[in-house]
C-alpha cells in the first residue's frame, strides 16, 4: 500500500496526540522461591519450591460519568520445574469491574471473601507453616477462588464493609440448574489498628455417582488482626465448618509478629479438632523470620512442625507453598525453608 505524504506525517504525529481517555496500565509480578528440607514423618528430601509466585496486569479507566472501569488478568508461574502450556500457568484473581460511589462490582475468578479472613490474619502465608495446613486440612475447603463469580463490595460506612459474592456454577462449562452454585459474605470492621473479619460461605453440591442429593458444604470463620504498636502485631481465627469432605470440623488458631528495624519475627499456633472420625485432630506450631532488603525484596526462614493424632493426616507444606507433602496417618511431619520474596 503507497502512502501519500499527508497520510504519513498524520501517522508520525499520532503517538504524540494526548489520550486524555486512555486506561493506565500496571504490569507487576512476585518472585517467591525457597529451598526446603521437608520430612514427611517416615522420609526426608531437599526440594527447590516456587511459592505462589505470579505475574499480573491491571488497568484502570475513568469515565465521565464518574465511574471507573478496573480489569485484572493473573496466572500463577511456577518458577522450580518450568513446562509448558497450562503445566506452567494457573489462572489467579482475574475479573472486570465497576468502582464508584455505590461500591465495587466485579465479574470474573477471584478470592472469596471467606478465603481473605485467613489471608489477612495468617503471618506466614505461602509459607512453611501457612494456616491453611490446618484450617484447609481434613477436607475442608474454603480457601478457593469461585468459578463464574459475582462480587459487590459495599462502601465502608463508619469503618464497616459487607462483601457479597455468588458463583452462579462452582464447574466449568455452562448449566442450567446451578446446582453447585455457591455464596460467601463477609463483614470487616478495621480501624485504630484493630480488623475484625465474619464471613460465612456455602458451597452447594452436584448429586453423587448414584444421582442422590448431597448436603451443601458451609463453613463460619471469625478473624482478627490488631496492631498493637509500630513493632508489635497479634491475630486469631476461629472456624467451624459442616458436611466436608472429613465432616463437621472446628479449628482456630493465634499468631503473633514482632517487627524490629528491617527484621520481623512471627510465630503461630492452629489446631483443628476431630471430624466425622475420632483420633483425627492434630496441631501445628510454626516459626518465621523475615528481612526486609528493600520495598521489594525479602528474605527469610521459616519452620514448622505438625502434631497428628493417628487418623490424621494435616501437612506444614501446602497449599500456597509449591512443594506439597504426602502425609501418612498419624505421621508428624516437619520442614524447615529458606527463601526470598521479589516483587516487582
Amino acid at each position: 500500500m503507497k502512502l501519500n505524504p499527508k497520510t504519513t506525517l498524520l501517522l508520525l504525529t499520532f503517538p504524540l496526540v494526548p489520550l486524555s481517555h486512555a486506561a493506565d496500565f500496571k504490569f507487576y509480578g512476585l518472585a517467591h522461591i525457597s529451598v526446603d528440607h521437608q520430612d514427611n514423618g517416615e522420609k526426608s528430601g531437599l526440594n527447590v519450591s516456587s511459592n505462589s509466585s505470579r505475574i499480573g496486569v491491571s488497568a484502570t479507566h475513568q469515565l465521565e460519568s464518574g465511574l471507573k472501569v478496573i480489569a485484572q488478568v493473573e496466572t500463577l508461574v511456577r518458577l522450580d520445574e518450568g513446562g509448558n502450556g497450562s503445566s506452567y500457568f494457573d489462572a489467579r484473581d482475574t475479573f472486570l469491574g465497576l468502582e464508584g460511589d455505590l461500591g465495587l462490582f466485579r465479574i470474573g475468578y477471584f478470592d472469596t471473601p471467606m478465603k481473605k479472613v485467613r489471608s489477612r490474619t495468617d503471618f506466614l502465608g505461602d509459607k512453611i507453616g501457612d494456616a491453611r495446613n490446618i484450617v484447609a486440612g481434613g477436607g475442608v475447603n474454603l480457601d478457593k477462588r469461585l468459578r463464574n463469580g459475582i462480587h459487590y463490595q459495599s462502601p465502608t460506612k463508619q469503618n464497616l464493609t459487607f462483601d457479597l459474592h455468588y458463583s452462579s456454577n462452582d464447574s466449568t462449562g455452562s448449566t442450567v440448574e446451578n446446582e453447585d452454585d455457591a455464596i460467601s459474605t463477609s463483614v470487616t470492621y478495621n480501624a485504630s489498628g484493630l480488623l475484625l473479619i465474619l464471613a460465612y460461605e456455602r458451597q452447594n453440591q452436584l448429586p453423587d455417582a448414584l444421582g442422590n442429593e448431597r448436603a451443601a458444604s458451609t463453613g463460619v470463620r471469625l478473624g482478627a488482626r490488631y496492631k498493637i504498636n509500630d513493632s508489635w502485631q497479634i491475630s486469631g481465627l476461629i472456624q467451624q465448618t459442616q458436611d466436608f469432605s472429613g465432616g463437621d470440623r472446628d479449628a482456630w488458631g493465634l499468631g503473633v509478629s514482632y517487627a524490629l528495624s528491617a527484621y520481623e519475627i512471627s510465630t503461630q499456633y492452629y489446631r483443628a479438632g476431630n471430624g466425622d472420625s475420632n483420633n483425627s485432630d492434630a496441631d501445628m506450631i510454626a516459626f518465621g523470620v523475615s528481612r526486609t532488603m528493600d520495598k521489594a525484596l525479602s528474605l527469610y526462614t521459616s519452620m514448622a512442625f505438625t502434631n497428628n493424632s493417628e487418623a490424621a493426616s494435616f501437612n506444614v507444606a501446602g497449599d500456597g507453598h509449591g512443594k506439597r507433602l504426602t502425609i501418612s496417618p498419624g505421621s508428624d511431619p516437619f520442614a524447615f525453608s529458606v527463601g526470598a520474596i521479589y516483587r516487582f
